[in-house]
């Protein structure tokens, strides 16, 4: 299975990310302290009272939460973590969904998709731009993350899996070291949870009427508002689809996306193509990054990470600086198709099988953070990561809990996401963050109980299970 290629991918990458970040002697404490915190209130799950269970779980979650506030307080972040906070003001201001990108040289108005500026302007019109104030909606989008994530486990009958795998979610590195920066990545793991909550209890119980439809009005709104929070997981919405149709049938599942489809488009992506063809006067039907995006993933220098473009299209508008970046995409790979599809490779196994991305983001604050914390992130974070992929790669291997082959087939669904749809552009660990999630439920289902409640029945008489 792919996660075993992406975990021994991560392990001999290991040594190399340890010399490069130059980490401390001192990273195996904070490895082992992190993995207490992750253990402890699991054991107490099974042998404590609840209260002392949960008290526990929110007294590390909100000492962890502060650690990072206290290292990124005022501290400016780079890159996208800095623009989102831009273009909200922009929207508080009037000025609109723009930003003078300054590398292309040129003001950009459907370069970041709305949805998650669109929640940021409402958010910081209230309580402000802070650390603090970002680092509190992150909490409040995990913790709604971790409650879906309890409800798929509930219908997929392994509840007990899923209060381990929210936990775990909430002190995740690459969670935590997100949370005190205006990034988009928790906004679109909530949403795919969601999605694949709507796509099975589609696949577990037969609605009718005024049900039926306000399912489909729930999974078309759904699919619009994560198509224009992060428009490449668009596919995301059909895949997830697949596995719902993989369960209950093919004509329900089909009968019910087309169902969803003018809710998303009505709702949703109209405005959004409405507003671009006044502005544009072109089409534009999610981004205009897509160009850029192929470029970056596509030249002699790629590694899948964000690159600055190519001088010659400094000063190009919005548009035509897309086609033209698509177009030296393209001819790049007509001229080395060789080299494109080991840099595509190359990509994939680097994109899940290394996390440093958070520690990343960390190090890029300014004023500088003391050298000693982002190499001790990148250590955590490699160790949770390679952990992840293993106790995934053995759960989909046992398959021994009510639920599980479904839940593989979610975490498949993701993984297809990224190797069809996404690793041709820019593609590094950022990009499937949004598997986070159903790779921690995969995971803790090889490690629950097999109890199966009311929908895990359901769910295993079927020929899935």
């Amino acid at each position: 299975m792919p996660l075993a290629v992406f975990a021994g991918y991560g392990l001999l990458s290991f040594p190399g990310l340890w010399a490069s970040w130059q980490v401390s002697s001192i990273a195996p404490l904070f490895v082992t302290a992190w993995i207490v915190a992750a253990i402890l209130p699991l054991m107490l799950l099974r042998h404590a009272r609840p209260a002392v269970t949960v008290s526990t779980m929110a007294a590390l979650a909100i000492a962890l939460r502060i650690a990072v506030v206290v290292v990124a307080d005022g501290r400016i972040p780079l890159g996208d973590a800095r623009n989102y906070v831009v273009l909200a003001q922009h929207l508080i201001e009037g000025r609109g969904l723009v930003i003078v990108d300054h590398y292309m040289g040129v003001e950009v108005r459907a370069l970041y998709p709305p949805v998650y500026p669109i929640l940021l302007a409402g958010w910081g019109a209230t309580i402000g731009f802070s650390t603090a104030s970002l680092t509190l909606l992150a909490t409040i989008v995990d913790l709604a993350t971790a409650g879906a994530m309890v409800l798929l486990a509930r219908m997929l009958g392994n509840r007990s899996a899923g209060i381990a795998a929210a936990w775990l979610y909430l002190i995740w590195p690459s969670v935590l070291l997100s949370a005190p920066l205006a990034q988009k990545e928790g906004v679109c793991a909530l949403l795919a949870v969601l999605l694949a909550i709507q796509w099975i209890r589609l696949a577990a119980k037969h609605d009718a009427g005024a049900a039926r439809w306000y399912a489909a009005v729930a999974l078309g709104v759904t699919a619009g508002v994560l198509t224009l929070t992060q428009p490449g997981q668009a596919p995301l919405v059909m895949l997830f689809g697949l596995v719902s149709a993989a369960v209950c049938g093919w004509r329900r599942a089909v009968v019910a996306g087309l169902r969803a489809v003018p809710f998303a488009i009505l709702v949703i992506l109209l405005p959004w193509w409405i507003r671009n063809a006044l502005i544009f006067g072109a089409f534009v039907p999610l981004t205009s990054a897509g160009g850029y995006g192929l470029w970056i993933g596509n030249n002699p220098d790629a590694t899948g990470h964000w690159m600055p473009p190519p001088p010659q299209l400094y000063g190009m508008p919005e548009i035509a600086f897309g086609k033209a970046a698509a177009a030296l995409a393209i001819d790049w790979i007509v001229q080395h198709p060789a080299d494109f599809l080991r840099n595509t490779l190359a990509k994939a196994v680097r994109g899940w099988g290394v996390a440093e991305s958070g520690a990343s983001r960390i190090a890029g604050l300014r004023p500088a953070i003391v050298p000693v914390i982002a190499p001790l992130a990148l250590a955590v974070s490699q160790v949770a990561h390679l952990g992840l992929l293993a106790g995934a790669a053995r759960s989909a291997w046992r398959r021994q809990t009510p639920g599980t082959a479904v839940m593989l087939l979610l975490v498949a669904a993701c993984v297809v996401q990224t190797l069809v749809f996404g690793v041709w552009f820019e593609f590094d660990e950022r990009h499937r963050d949004f598997a986070t999630p159903f790779l921690l439920l995969l995971a803790t289902f090889g490690f629950a109980d097999r109890r199966a409640g009311p929908v895990g029945e359901r769910l295993v008489r079927m020929r899935l299970e």
